[in-house]
């Protein structure tokens, strides 16, 4: 894990200056992980007439712009589900990293940012090719301490091309005032499909390179 770790700390040290020093030890994997929660909680209702409404906008958008897609997508996610934070990951095998090239919310500073691959969330959801949960994941992903606001839960979906997974969408409550519900998850679910679908669209124009290569801007 020392490997990882350390490749973490280089990926996302803009987050903060600190040293390998300073990392608390890790948490175990399953203690930050909270999917199960999601059904035991109390679901909100779903607002089809506002999702029908987003789908449709995002149908449009694929059709006429797949570059621009996943900008819209993200804050369709973030208005339906009143998360915070709302992102899209996406896998660069290449470089072993995860890179951020749409991000809504209060960690849209973190645009082009990422984490790596054999080491974070986003890592550890295609790993598992399922949704997950996590309650304040520094916990055990240390690295992202520095990171803020916050991180109180961080709700991930996988999406897939040809059977591979190649990224996930990702929601982000940072306050303790709310959190995610089983009513997100399908919300996130139904929207990864767009994520998949603009994916293809992008590898088929040969549109992708640019956004696998983001990185994040100095502020």
């Amino acid at each position: 894990m020392e490997v990882s770790l350390a490749s973490s700390v280089l990926w996302l040290s803009f987050a903060s200056p600190f040293t390998m020093n300073s990392l608390p030890a890790p948490a175990d994997l399953e203690s930050v992980i909270a999917t199960a929660e999601l059904d035991c909680r109390s679901s909100r209702k779903a607002d089809r007439n506002a999702e029908n409404k987003a789908l449709l906008k995002l149908t449009q958008q694929l059709s006429e712009s797949p570059k621009n897609f996943f900008n819209v997508l993200v804050k369709a996610a973030l208005k339906l589900s009143g998360a915070d934070s709302t992102g899209i990951s996406l896998l660069n095998e290449e470089e072993k990293r995860f890179v951020w090239p749409a991000v809504a919310g209060k960690l849209d500073c973190y645009l082009g940012g990422g984490t790596p691959s054999d080491f974070g969330p986003c890592g550890t959801v295609l790993d598992r090719r399922a949704a997950v949960l996590f309650q304040h994941p520094e916990r055990h992903f240390t690295y992202l301490a520095p990171i803020v606001p916050p991180l109180e839960e961080v709700l991930l979906i996988p999406f897939s091309m040809s059977g591979k997974p190649v990224g996930t969408i990702w929601a982000v409550i940072h306050g303790k005032d709310r959190k995610f519900d089983a009513e997100d998850r399908r919300l996130l679910e139904s929207l990864s499909t767009f994520a998949a679908s603009a994916y293809r669209a992008l590898v088929k124009a040969g549109a992708l390179e640019p956004l696998l290569s983001m990185k994040l801007s100095a502020s």
